[in-house]
């Protein structure tokens, strides 16, 4: 190889070292940002989508790149469209744990809510018996979440005549208290009115805040991240914290069936002194033979024979 070939095949490698580079450096086009939060009462599709372009717009400013808002019906479409963030809800990022997690949603003042279970047939859990039940069909898990962190393992899975699953909050409120085509419902504890409760089920995260694509340069998931806990706009979620992983993992745990048996309480010792086992019981004292003389009758002349 001469001089001059080795020259060129160097330039040539450093001219492609340097596109690389470039590329590597090259800020994001556009970053897309999905929401599915089912749990959180919106109140209509449209609060939902208004919410996320709203926090898009946010974003937007802070980085300066382009930010595009969509709202999804289900948590697979949020997958297949490969989204660079997304507002997830609380049950999903319990089962989705791989994603980063960059903040956590604030409703009523706190990053979890308390959930019960709703009845229109009165406060017994018996009188629900072969009722139905409606909830929220997250597509996450939702009989482990249903069977084992609502009812802790602890209700057959048989015990309610069927199961109706409904979109969102709104809808699954509403088939119990306005459609009556079902008797119960699992719901965030102020989310049931006009219904009974019948006993709360413990608490539930809120939606978290995901990167789900990875692609990003980190200075701009930063970004991205400080723009959302800094948010403030109106709606059913009423801000963000920063991230709390603990509550997603604690909810993933309670997720799994328990399986329950009984304890045995363990015996108290008892301790006995030397000394009583030394203690000659009464009953040897009596004596085990019979005099010999007993064994002679004495006949009726006075002459032993």
């Amino acid at each position: 190889m001469t001089m001059r070939t080795q020259l060129v095949l160097v330039t040539a490698a450093c001219a492609l070292a340097g596109l690389t580079a470039a590329a590597a450096a090259q800020p994001a086009q556009k970053i897309t940002i999905g929401i599915y939060a089912p749990s959180v009462e919106f109140g209509a599709a449209q609060a939902r989508l208004a919410y996320v372009q709203g926090l898009a717009r946010a974003i937007e400013q802070a980085t300066g790149v382009k930010t595009e808002a969509q709202s999804y019906a289900n948590v697979a479409a949020l997958k297949r469209d490969a989204v660079d963030f997304a507002i997830i809800d609380g049950m999903c990022y319990a089962t989705n744990l791989g994603w980063k997690l960059l903040a956590t949603a604030t409703i009523g003042g706190g990053t979890t809510r308390p959930w019960a279970l709703f009845s229109s047939v009165g406060d017994s859990m018996q009188a629900l018996k072969g009722k139905k039940l409606a909830f929220i069909g997250t597509g996450c898990n939702d009989a482990g979440f249903i069977d084992n962190a609502m009812l802790e393992s602890e209700v057959d899975p048989a015990f309610f005549g069927g199961r109706s699953a409904k979109p969102d909050l709104t809808a699954a409120v509403a088939e119990v208290a306005s459609y009556k085509a079902a008797q119960a419902v699992f719901a965030p504890a102020g989310a049931g009115k006009g219904l009974t409760k019948v006993f709360d089920t413990g608490a539930v995260p809120n939606p978290a805040f995901v990167e789900v694509s990875g692609k990003l340069p980190p200075a701009v998931v930063n970004t991205v991240a400080a723009s959302v806990i800094g948010y403030g706009g109106a709606g059913a979620i009423a801000g963000w914290t920063k991230p709390a992983r603990d509550i997603y993992t604690a909810l993933a745990a309670r997720m799994g069936k328990v399986v329950k048996a009984g304890v045995f309480a363990s015996a108290d010792p008892v301790r006995i002194d030397a000394r009583d086992a030394l203690i000659e019981p009464p009953t040897l004292r009596d004596t085990a033979v019979v005099e010999v003389r007993h064994l002679f009758v004495r006949p009726s002349g006075g002459r032993m024979e």
